[in-house]
């Protein structure tokens, strides 16, 4: 899959430079995949913090009832 993405000219002027071309995607490739794991740990680790709160998980209750109650 190909995808265009906008850079700053002295990143890129950067990369270019330091990274041959045919190596270029490979590395891209690289970060993002490190990038994406690193996010979807965060969020992993933030929504088992919040199913340990137990007022948040009493709010979502109270919540979820409300709606419950004003459903047709």
């Amino acid at each position: 899959m190909r995808i265009t993405l906008s850079i700053p000219e002295p990143v890129a002027r950067r990369f270019r430079t330091a990274v041959p071309p045919r190596q270029r995607s490979q590395l891209v490739t690289r970060l993002i995949e490190a990038e994406l794991e690193k996010e979807e740990r965060q969020l992993a680790s933030a929504c088992l913090q919040a199913n340990a709160d137990t007022a948040l998980g009493e709010e979502v209750d109270e919540w979820q009832a409300f709606e419950d109650e004003s459903a047709p």
